[in-house]
């Protein structure tokens, strides 16, 4: 059986400063043996077929950056699974749009230098479904997404969406575990959602032995990974 740290969406570059050091408590407070990234490990805002961000980088200089975001995350887990995300393969539907097959595209350990990330669209550990959750939504995803696959699932990509909801019947039972997300929820690629009634739930999760804990991160004012505990001041 295997102890699974599962990290959410993370949005590189624009994720939570605090983010990578809770991440790394969560495994080491709970002995994990296994990591899942959930899918959204990059967010792609130059790269889209949606209305940019005045903000924006250009998309040499982004992939710069996240390339030096996700540094540090590939040196805390160098050994990880990634269920790929609708904003990590977006350069592959762009690519797909003006009819460039695969054989032109490197893969995405070569792109971001993982050599040791396993991307696949899906995983399923100890009996749980791990997905990205491209296409759910709702109040409860994880929980509709067990109902269809019949069998426990784990998904992300919902921003707002975050917990755990059970279910069973006379001979087992199954959960849906919604993961939330690490983004910063100030920086530029998340403003459409500024005005949005549902905010962003900030988590992650452990499954140990195929049992799932979903575990809010303490991000806000004066709590241990608020954001002014990890900005570099200037001197």
């Amino acid at each position: 059986m295997s102890r699974v740290l599962v990290i959410p969406d993370l949005h590189n570059p624009a994720t939570h400063s605090g983010a990578l050091a809770f991440c790394r408590d969560l495994y080491e407070k709970h002995d994990c043996n296994k990591v899942v990234f959930i899918g959204d490990i990059v967010d792609h805002q130059a790269i889209s077929f949606h209305a940019k961000n005045p903000e924006c980088l250009g998309p040499k200089n982004e992939y710069e950056l996240t390339l030096h975001c996700l540094k540090p995350w590939v040196k805390a887990f160098p050994n990880a699974v990634v269920t790929i995300g609708n904003h990590d393969r977006r350069v592959l539907r762009l690519a797909e749009s003006v009819s460039i097959p695969k054989v032109y595209l490197r893969d995405f350990a070569d792109v971001w230098k993982t050599p040791d990330w396993r991307w696949v669209e899906d995983v399923v550990i100890d009996d749980v479904y791990y997905f990205h959750g491209e296409g759910r939504s709702g109040l409860h995803p994880a929980y509709n997404a067990m109902k269809d696959f019949l069998m426990s699932s784990v998904m992300g990509h919902c921003h707002s969406a975050s917990g755990v909801k059970w279910s069973a019947n006379p001979t087992r039972r199954t959960f849906g575990l919604d993961t939330g997300c690490l983004i910063d929820i100030d920086a530029y690629q998340f403003a459409y959602g500024r005005h949005m009634r549902s905010r962003p739930m900030l988590s992650a999760a452990v499954v140990i032995d195929g049992v799932p804990q979903h575990v809010i991160c303490p991000c806000g004012l004066r709590e241990k990974y608020h954001k002014s505990r990890f900005v570099k001041r200037p001197k």
